[in-house]
């Protein structure tokens, strides 16, 4: 198995295949867990189950934030950096109901108290009069995270440019790289924002968009955030190296920001008024990452069709947003797929491309 992609979706696909006796993994990709232009390593690393006003999608995300534990347990050095998360990024109306809908749909929310918020972000001036608290949602390291996951995947790993993929009578049979031909049995598609360009040269049309995310990072400090916060113009986190992670308007656009280091440095500023901290708080580094956007905000998951309806063989596509908290599932039950050849309920609905409603494989 090929498996183009180095972040964190191409990373759980690896492990699984590798907990499916899978003898040969070979992981291609241009970027590697900790390069600067890879989406995991830009992650903010918040993992939790809202999707609001889509509960298909929202039962995903819950099965992954229950599923991460087990791969924290199983997976050495693989952990989270704290557990919760509060959000108040919504007026209180439309707080209220989201944390009810999402309620209804089993998932582990409620709404806090201003007195709740006291006693976990003591740190915190102004606290909101509620939010939202996930109780199970986790901040996860991501790039860490997906250099354990390569790791205990036993994979061959080479940082390398996948160009083109090899095709012939309706069949992927490898890729081609920069450097040379690589044939294999299956190839896998884990390769964000350049999903388009690969899936062009077997004249497959697949569709997407991005953002851009801007997260400043501070000197290590002493712990000042117990758990992730999301305002109406911040999120910040504080991670496992001490460091304050700080973005603006969650799921904002940085693309129009004239000078991006002076934003970076704002958000600093602006989080060192909210915390009753009275040390040096500074900018150490930022990051910006190029999120993958599927059209619709919905994974794409599985094999693909050409235009007449007919499955291409050999190859299996899985690109998303967000990847850490997707990326579990996405792979395990991708692999699943591959090897039964059976798809599981739990992504029936998120396959790449929809021709005239045509249902091309087996729900189980």
């Amino acid at each position: 198995m090929i498996i183009v992609g180095a972040g964190i979706v191409g990373a759980s696909f690896a492990y699984h295949a590798y907990q499916k006796a899978v003898d040969k993994i070979t992981v291609l990709s241009s970027d590697l867990p900790g390069d600067k232009n890879q989406a995991t390593t830009n992650t903010w690393g918040w993992v939790n189950g809202y999707a609001s006003n889509d509960k298909t999608y929202a039962s995903f995300r819950q099965a992954n934030l229950n599923y991460w534990p087990k791969l924290i347990n199983d997976i050495s050095n693989l952990e989270h950096s704290s557990k919760g998360a509060f959000i108040w990024d919504l007026d209180e109306k439309e707080l209220h109901q989201t944390i009810k809908q999402h309620q209804s749909w089993g998932q582990s929310v409620k709404i806090s108290t201003k007195s709740e918020l006291l006693r976990h972000l003591p740190n915190l001036i102004n606290s909101p009069t509620s939010a939202g608290f996930g109780l199970d949602d986790l901040a996860i390291e991501g790039f860490r995270a997906t250099q354990e996951l390569l790791k205990a995947s036993k994979s061959k790993i080479i940082k390398v440019n996948v160009k083109e993929l090899v095709f012939e009578n309706n069949k992927v049979t490898g890729v081609k790289t920069d450097d040379e031909v690589i044939y294999d049995n299956e190839v896998v598609i884990t390769a964000g924002l350049g999903t388009p360009n690969l899936l062009s040269t077997i004249d497959i049309h697949f569709e997407m968009r991005s953002s851009l995310g801007l997260l400043a990072y501070t000197n290590p400090l002493p712990s000042l955030l117990n758990h992730p916060i999301t305002s109406f113009d911040f999120h910040a986190r504080q991670d496992d190296k001490g460091r304050l992670i700080i973005g603006g308007k969650f799921d904002d656009d940085a693309s129009n920001e004239q000078n991006t280091k002076e934003t970076a440095e704002k958000l600093v500023q602006d989080m060192a008024t909210r915390l009753n901290y009275n040390g040096k708080m500074i900018l150490d580094y930022f990051t910006i990452g190029s999120r993958p956007l599927p059209i619709d905000g919905r994974p794409k998951i599985g094999r693909l069709v050409r235009h007449n309806g007919q499955k291409i063989s050999g190859i299996y596509l899985a690109v998303m947003h967000s990847g850490i908290t997707n990326a579990p599932l996405a792979g395990k039950l991708g692999i699943d797929e591959i090897i039964t050849g059976k798809r599981n309920k739990l992504i029936k609905d998120f396959l790449p491309q929809t021709l005239n409603k045509l249902e091309i494989l087996q729900d189980v």
